[in-house]
């Protein structure tokens, strides 16, 4: 049953699947779990922060996260969708940490500073710098000027139980392709 698998210790479930095919002595499964977490811990970090970049990549596509879909434009965009125009900020969604004790990836650089008010949303005072504004009598100079924002949170990126679930199936998959090696 698919709650039995998901509620055993990794250990156990390396056991359960040794059990297929566990025609060896005692010492040999010792030595053989004894060099297994080297391979493991190198691999499985790797596993999750490419699966974890995917993931939240695609809620771009999907535009929602976590199967809860992003609240609608008050206007339809003329370019771009629902918050790529640029792809700047999709394009800043990388892995920053991926060590055997932690894998952390983030979102946002020096072209994206807006990553985390969309994510998280965020209602106050933004400051607009100067520019050119490009009107049907021509070009016209625009100072700088505060105006208050109201971004509703769009987030794709932090804690996700459908990640969660395509994390464990990959390492499931990846620890019996281990085990079923010939």
């Amino acid at each position: 049953a698919p709650g039995y698998w998901q509620n055993l210790t990794p250990r156990c479930r390396l056991l359960q699947i040794y059990k297929k095919r566990l025609i060896m002595t005692i010492n040999e499964l010792t030595d053989y779990f004894a060099a297994l977490p080297d391979e493991i811990f190198d691999v499985v970090p790797e596993l999750i922060a490419e699966t974890a970049t995917e993931y939240y990549k695609e809620s771009f596509t999907r535009k929602g996260f976590d199967n809860n879909p992003w609240v609608p434009a008050k206007r339809d965009k003329t370019t771009g969708s629902l918050m790529v125009e640029s792809s700047n900020l999709v394009n800043s969604i990388r892995p920053a940490i991926v060590s055997r004790e932690k894998v952390i990836i983030s979102a946002g650089n020096d072209k994206v500073p807006y990553a985390q008010a969309h994510n998280e949303g965020y209602t106050g005072p933004v400051t607009i710098p100067a520019h050119t504004r490009v009107t049907k009598k021509g070009p016209v100079d625009v100072g700088s000027y505060v105006m208050n924002q109201n971004i509703p949170a769009r987030p794709f990126l932090g804690e996700s139980e459908e990640l969660f679930t395509l994390l464990q199936n990959r390492i499931d998959a990846y620890l019996e392709s281990i085990f079923n090696q010939d």
